[in-house]
């Protein structure tokens, strides 16, 4: 069964109403089987899938697979558990042409063991707030609805496999462009 990010929009409706209810969403960007324990309960992720725990507020303890131990106090709906130890980048994405300040500070970041200026953040803990709107493996949507007042706006976060498809489309597109200005036709 295929799990993936687009749920935490819902889980975090349906699941701030259970106020005693903490989700995690452990999610695996590798190609390997990722596991970890959450207090005694054995959980097993296969690769570049998300799997969701549910437990009660309060302090938990995350086992990796190297015998590494983070405790917390969870008291928030819904967090993302990171037992590969992967990197992500966090973006956002604006809508439309009216100019906004970004959400994220703008500065350089390191992603990969690459600079990248701009408004990014990397997320790399094992137990992370979820501040995105859309996650790992999950398109953002062509076109959004807003109300008045409201940021046209949305934050994602890219795994790895994002990341390197959205270079290559970049590149892809890049390529595209100087074939036209050079009068050359792509072929496919």
């Amino acid at each position: 069964m295929n799990f993936k990010f687009p749920i935490f929009v819902l889980a975090t409706i349906l699941f701030t109403a259970c106020s005693n209810n903490v989700d995690l969403a452990i999610d695996n960007p590798t190609s390997s089987i990722v596991t970890c324990h959450v207090d005694s309960l054995y959980v097993e992720v296969p690769p570049k899938e998300v799997v969701w725990v549910e437990m009660g507020k309060g302090e938990h303890t995350i086992t990796l697979s190297n015998d590494s131990v983070v405790k917390m106090d969870f008291q928030k709906s819904v967090y993302m558990v990171n037992p590969s130890l992967s990197q992500y980048l966090m973006y956002e994405s604006v809508y439309g042409n009216s100019p906004i300040s970004s959400a994220i500070t703008s500065k350089t970041v390191n992603f990969l063991g690459l600079e990248i200026d701009g408004n990014y953040a990397v997320i790399e803990d094992v137990v992370n707030d979820v501040l995105w709107d859309y996650g790992p493996r999950e398109s953002l949507p062509e076109m959004i609805e807003i109300e008045a007042g409201d940021r046209p706006a949305l934050l994602k976060l890219m795994d790895v496999n994002d990341f390197l498809e959205r270079v290559s489309q970049y590149e892809d597109t890049e390529e595209e462009v100087e074939s036209e200005m050079s009068g050359e036709e792509i072929l496919d």
